[in-house]
């Protein structure tokens, strides 16, 4: 069942550690406008700066749910229910990976 079609390993691969990286980028970039975010705009009010946080992360769930999910839905919509359950989990290692390499950079930079 699951074997019926041919699977093409370098494509599950390719969008499985694209799918990851540009998850990693996307929270980077993320991060580094909260971090950076009061040199270039003004404090907001106490309910407009709520509004913001809450509007960023419905737009941030949006948008990791499609990096990490689109190619995976795709192949399950074309019943390859393997591929997409492998291109899926790629997709958690790779960003587990780049989690740990951040962590030892930021104690690498600490010590």
């Amino acid at each position: 069942m699951f074997f019926s079609k041919q699977i093409d390993k370098k494509t599950i691969f390719k969008f499985g550690i694209g799918g990851g990286l540009a998850e990693i980028i996307y929270v980077l970039l993320v991060a580094f406008l909260f971090t950076n975010l009061d040199k270039f705009l003004p404090l907001p009010p106490a309910l407009l700066g709520f509004f913001l946080f809450l509007l960023l992360f419905v737009f941030s769930a949006a948008i990791s749910g499609f990096l990490t999910l689109c190619y995976p839905f795709y192949l399950a919509l074309q019943k390859r229910y393997y591929e997409a359950l492998i291109t899926f989990v790629i997709t958690l290692l790779t960003i587990f990976t780049g989690f740990i390499i951040i962590i030892l950079i930021m104690l690498l930079i600490k010590s």
